[in-house]
């Protein structure tokens, strides 16, 4: 054997022997049942020799803390277009499907059968974009695409995913957070602790801010706005946050109203690019509906969520009044999340809701640690990793009971296997059916062991297949490459499975 081979032969065996030493949380069986599953078996020998690459870089902190910079580096010294191949052939062959949607149908059309497919079009708000309503028009009719590419076999269910700052101005959304804020204070200082407050106290208080409505605005505040009847006065809290929301998606007469106006403070100007917005948005929604396709809403930064959440909750008012297409994402290492599931299940139970809850641990932990302790703000990340797990159970336990009093469907979206068998044991407990209203699913490229463990025991299982331009792929990239870092850090078995898999090829097995 020449000395490179020797070389590689015996890294192979290091890597090998470490993943089966790493393995002590799993019984013998485990292993064996796993190594049975042949979860690689369509992977090409140069791809299975990739991602252990891969994988294997990904397990060193200062290669994913760098990231970033390694990137500009690579563009500096080689060039886009062979920049973007060298991506392309490497980390982009472990975590997407490629550019485009041709790609996605060609992995699509030789995936496993017994597994749903979320197709993600991973555009997301990019500085420095020359024509950003250009883009935004453009991400929207990928969306479209992919929704269309659902609809091609719909006995599979497969899903779309989408991240609003794709389709919006940054600025525009970041101040329809602002305003949707501003409301959810607004209630606080009228009520003064109290549990409710009166119509007349709102019109007062706008009164004071110069906000004067006459009585025609008033009685379209009161019947369209609240949506009450004659005799109701008093808001509760949730009624308050669900009714009034910044601006209006579906409803748009009521953005005139002075009261709307007052809250989202928005120029002729923002009013039509939100008018854009509205219709990017229904450019792929309306066949999402007529072909019955689920949407999955993608969480962003907090700077960015709370105006997300008032556009999931009114397109879920809209698209899911017979079913539930549209699902919102909530991040459990917030420690706001809490609050927000609470919220969902008792709107749900006053308004008779359809809602759909795709529950993650999160994906913008660094971004969002560094950007309070800049702002000398309190950390909204929950403190641990404990912590976090203890909320994300929490909150699934909770909404998996809540299956029984409302219409509500759970995505448990995590690679975590503790959190998985954590959701079949609730199941189990309160005889949750596992085809139905609780799905689970996991990220192309990792944990492909979970996926197909619980396809084979006949859970509803969805990969999640990204694709996109390479430019635009990198934030995406990076989030994977953290979260790659802290699933190889707690588990070697995916190294195992992959050169387990090479033994079989070279018939050492």
């Amino acid at each position: 054997m020449i000395p490179s081979c020797q070389k590689l032969a015996r890294s192979s065996r290091v890597i090998y022997n470490f993943a089966v030493a790493n393995q002590t949380r799993y019984s013998s069986s485990q292993l064996q049942y796993y190594q049975s599953l042949r979860i690689h078996k369509d992977k090409t020998i140069p791809s299975i020799l990739n991602n252990l690459l891969i994988n294997h870089i990904l397990k060193y902190d200062w290669v994913v803390d760098q990231g970033p910079k390694l990137f500009d580096l690579l563009y500096a010294i080689c060039g886009t277009r062979l920049s973007n191949f060298l991506i392309n052939q490497t980390i982009g062959k472990v975590f997407t499907a490629g550019e485009n949607i041709e790609s996605v149908e060609r992995y699509l059309s030789s995936s496993n059968n017994k597994i749903s497919y979320i197709i993600d079009y991973c555009s997301e708000a990019v500085e420095g974009i020359d024509d950003c309503e250009k883009f935004y028009d453009e991400n929207s009719s990928v969306f479209r695409q992919t929704v269309l590419e659902c609809a091609k076999k719909p006995e599979k269910k497969n899903m779309i995913a989408i991240k609003v700052s794709s389709l919006i101005d940054m600025n525009l959304l970041k101040q329809i957070n602002k305003a949707r804020l501003n409301i959810f204070e607004l209630f606080y200082k009228i009520s003064q602790g109290k549990q409710t407050i009166n119509i007349q106290q709102v019109f007062n208080y706008l009164q004071e801010q110069g906000i004067n409505l006459n009585e025609n605005e008033q009685k379209q505040f009161i019947k369209d706005v609240l949506k009450f009847n004659k005799n109701e006065s008093q808001i509760d809290e949730i009624t308050w946050r669900y009714r009034v929301q910044p601006i209006f998606m579906f409803e748009t007469e009521l953005n005139k109203n002075p009261a709307i106006k007052y809250f989202n403070n928005l120029n002729d100007k923002q009013l039509f690019l939100f008018e854009q917005f509205i219709e990017r948005i229904k450019y792929f929604m309306d066949p999402a509906l007529q072909n019955q396709i689920c949407v999955m809403v993608d969480a962003e930064q907090t700077y960015l969520q709370w105006a997300i959440d008032s556009f999931s909750e009114q397109m879920e008012s809209y698209y899911n009044q017979n079913q539930t297409l549209v699902f919102n994402t909530f991040q459990s290492y917030l420690r706001q999340t809490k609050n927000r599931v609470d919220y969902e299940i008792a709107k749900a139970e006053m308004f008779k809701l359809n809602i759909g809850i795709k529950m993650v641990r999160g994906a913008y932990m660094v971004e969002e640690t560094k950007l309070a302790k800049e702002q000398n703000k309190e950390n909204p990340i929950n403190d641990g990793y404990e912590a976090t797990t203890a909320m994300i159970q929490r909150n699934l336990e909770k909404l998996i009971l809540n299956i029984r009093k409302s219409p509500t469907k759970v995505f448990v979206a995590s690679h975590n296997e503790q959190t998985v068998e954590f959701v079949k044991e609730v199941m189990n407990r309160h005889s949750i059916p596992n085809q139905g209203d609780v799905l689970f699913a996991q990220l192309y490229g990792l944990s492909d062991h979970v996926t197909y463990q619980l396809a084979s025991e006949g859970y509803k299982i969805y990969k999640y297949v990204p694709f996109g331009k390479t430019e635009i792929m990198i934030p995406y990239l990076m989030r994977r490459a953290q979260e790659t870092k802290k699933v190889l850090q707690s588990s070697s078995l995916q190294t195992l499975l992959l050169i387990d898999e090479l033994k079989y090829r070279f018939y050492l097995k």
